[in-house]
């Protein structure tokens, strides 16, 4: 049932047979059907603006002669019960008691709610992709939210759906934690919970080996000096030259950088030094020689300016390394150097990771225990979110196939190699040089999703292939797919990058580097203790704890899930669980209630006549609105999975539970004038809690019968 096909079916019947509008005009012309702004206008509109040089008139000239044309055809469409022109419009008006008659029983009896037929094309999701040996916090939930309600409304529309997972399980994070456990960890293994546990050893780790937590400058290899002499460059007017005098002798740089002047002291790069992860060498500028360079805040790591040159205090020595003259006291032991300490460390670290890429030894096994550890938790989480994956890939299983399949292209002139690196010249299609692997034979993540893409074309068949990525990644996708493509893999087209902006704290970024994330066990906690004060524990002693434990459980994964989904896909969301808890307002708890309390109606109103319905009684505003809406459920699936947009559902049914309860408030049931008003509201009551159950089942929220 469409009521917009209909109406498309109706217009092209009348401009080409009773018009003389050309079939293959009308195609290329006819507009969609829209929604008119007021009501009283009716339910849907067809404008006539594109038609009007093709039979030069103007659009209100033309709304009247297809009014008038219309008049013979409409017996044939008895589900509209009103049909006129509103200038350029013509406005048509559905019959509710044929609407009701389409909506109400099918819902009732299943058929309207059931999945559609499948369409023959296969569909892998790709979302989650946690690092194992880090924690699993909140921000990883929109990822986990999205991706499942998109498989599950995908799934719903016809498609045949694999969830998959993509962990990523190597890397120096997971070097990091695991040289910070073997060679500093002295407490003892926790119970449950290992895999935050990880990611607590990463953030300490992390710690370790950041200079700012041992020295107030943290870039090494650069030296206090005195400016001498500023002179303009001979060449340059956006450029000095200026000498600085390191104590035991003099150099000369070229600068861009202002606010300083003769007799400030400086920070002095030279040679071998590395800023912003260049390395600093002698060379000319503009014909003036240039043995270093002298340093702005951000690039001595202190700030963000980069135009104005750091000014050290007067009284710093010349010569002195920044790094170790404004040592933190206390950080170290007197004995030990801050430079050496952390290249000390960072050698330990890369020791560790060259066990591990060796697969096998004590650290090896090691990983394989501890990796583990990060698994059974994300499988907990998921069980818990009632999330669902059909198959999961590892990144250390596409290492090394990855590197060969570069390769393999290279080789047959599909990739080129540029000084010493292999990659993809995507020049021509408006990208940036695409690198697969570095000049010293690593791989890199585009040299890694390529081959996984391999897999799922290859192996698992697929047709279209959707991957639930941050928005940050987008470039890397955009490049992925083009090589793809240039690759020979034709369903390279299909793949599609879904973006979505990241969940911040209400103060800033969360970061499990930084270590201040919301953990998911807090998360999962604070939930459940919120709710139950808030809404469940008024029932202890009449209800089963089972029952108010599993009313906790699905309260909470409404919360998050909800709160995650009801926004677009690239809008930045700041986590604000007391917003989210609440039964009123747009929140998953609210749609909630709305099921329950469609359901405690019948639970109250218990058994009654169905037979006595009457779809004409439903003359009330409030039912009509509520009835308009449920019949553009299948419309919103279908758009909420071409644009893969859950948030749609999300608008959809909050939109329609607001008109169910002014439906509630307006129309009783309980109450109703008459028995056959009553058995009608009833199944309208019945079947509106029906589809919001639907549809939350299709964002991963299940409903409870009585909260």
């Amino acid at each position: 049932m469409s009521y917009q096909s209909q109406i498309q079916t109706l217009m092209r019947q009348v401009f080409v047979a009773d018009l003389g509008v050309s079939a293959e005009d009308y195609d290329a012309t006819a507009p969609g059907i829209e929604v008119p702004k007021k009501k009283e206008m009716g339910d849907f509109a067809f404008a006539c603006f594109k038609f009007a040089k093709a039979l030069r008139k103007s659009p209100n000239a033309i709304a009247t002669d297809v009014l008038a044309a219309l008049e013979p055809h409409l017996a044939d469409y008895p589900h509209f019960s009103g049909v006129v022109a509103a200038g350029p419009y013509i406005n048509f008006s559905v019959n509710r008691a044929a609407l009701a008659a389409d909506v109400i029983p099918g819902i009732l009896d299943g058929s309207f709610l059931a999945p559609r037929a499948r369409n023959g094309q296969k569909m892998m999701i790709e979302y989650s992709q946690p690092n194992t040996h880090k924690a699993f916090h909140v921000g990883h939930m929109r990822n986990v939210a999205l991706g499942d309600a998109l498989a599950r409304i995908c799934e719903w529309q016809g498609y045949a759906v694999t969830p998959v997972n993509y962990i990523g399980d190597e890397g120096t994070h997971i070097a990091k934690c695991l040289w910070y456990f073997k060679n500093h960890f002295t407490g003892e293994i926790p119970e449950t919970n290992r895999g935050e546990f990880l990611g607590l050893m990463y953030t300490e780790a992390t710690n370790l080996l950041d200079p700012k937590t041992l020295t107030q400058y943290p870039v090494g290899r650069v030296y206090a000096a005195q400016v001498v002499r500023i002179e303009l460059h001979p060449s340059r007017e956006d450029q000095t030259v200026v000498a600085l005098d390191l104590g035991d002798r003099e150099v000369q740089v070229v600068c861009g950088g202002t606010g300083f002047s003769v007799g400030d002291r400086v920070g002095f790069a030279g040679s071998g030094s590395r800023i912003g992860g260049r390395l600093v060498q002698p060379t000319e500028k503009s014909g003036v020689a240039s043995e270093g360079m002298i340093c702005s805040a951000k690039e001595l790591g202190i700030g963000e300016d980069h135009t104005r040159i750091h000014v050290l205090p007067a009284e710093t020595p010349l010569g002195v390394e920044l790094m170790e003259h404004f040592r933190i006291a206390d950080a170290l032991p007197g004995d030990q150097t801050v430079r050496g300490t952390l290249d000390l460390r960072n050698r330990e670290v890369a020791q560790v990771l060259q066990a591990l890429e060796a697969k096998e030894g004590e650290t090896y096994t090691f990983w394989q225990e501890t990796k583990q550890w990060s698994m059974d938790e994300f499988h907990e989480i998921y069980a818990w979110l009632d999330a669902r994956f059909d198959h999961y890939f590892f990144e250390s299983d596409v290492s090394e196939s990855g590197k060969q399949a570069v390769l393999d292209y290279l080789e047959k002139g599909v990739l080129v190699r540029s000084e010493g690196a292999v990659g993809a010249d995507l020049s021509e299609y408006g990208l940036p040089f695409a690198l697969l692997l570095k000049s010293d034979g690593t791989g890199l993540y585009a040299t890694k999703d390529i081959s996984l893409a391999q897999i799922k074309f290859e192996q698992f068949g697929i047709d279209k292939s959707v991957y639930v990525v941050d928005h940050s990644q987008s470039l890397h996708f955009q490049q992925v797919f083009r090589v793809l493509q240039l690759m020979g893999y034709e369903k390279a087209q299909d793949c599609f990058h879904l973006a979505y902006g990241l969940v911040v704290r209400t103060d800033g970024k969360m970061s499990s580097r930084k270590g201040n994330v919301f953990l998911f066990s807090q998360l999962r906690s604070a939930l459940h203790d919120q709710i139950c004060d808030r809404y469940l524990n008024q029932f202890r002693g009449q209800w089963p704890e089972e029952e108010i434990e599993a009313a906790a459980r699905w309260l909470s994964v409404a919360t998050i899930r909800y709160g995650m989904l009801n926004t677009d896909n690239l809008n930045q969301i700041v986590f604000d669980l007391d917003t989210w808890i609440n039964n009123t307002g747009n929140t998953g708890s609210y749609l909630m209630y709305a099921y329950a309390r469609t359901r405690s109606i019948l639970r109250k109103l218990g058994a009654f006549d169905t037979s006595l319905a009457d779809w004409s009684l439903l003359t009330h505003e409030s039912e009509k609105n509520l009835l308009n809406g449920m019949s553009k459920f299948h419309e919103v699936l279908e758009r909420a999975a071409d644009e893969y947009k859950p948030n749609l559902v999300c608008t959809y049914l909050y939109s329609l539970t607001k008109d169910y309860s002014r439906f509630f408030a307006e129309c009783p049931i309980l109450k109703a004038e008459t028995e056959a008003l009553q058995a009608t509201r009833a199944q309208l009551n019945d079947a509106f809690g029906q589809l919001l159950g639907q549809g939350l089942a299709l964002l991963g929220i299940r409903t409870l019968d009585r909260i």
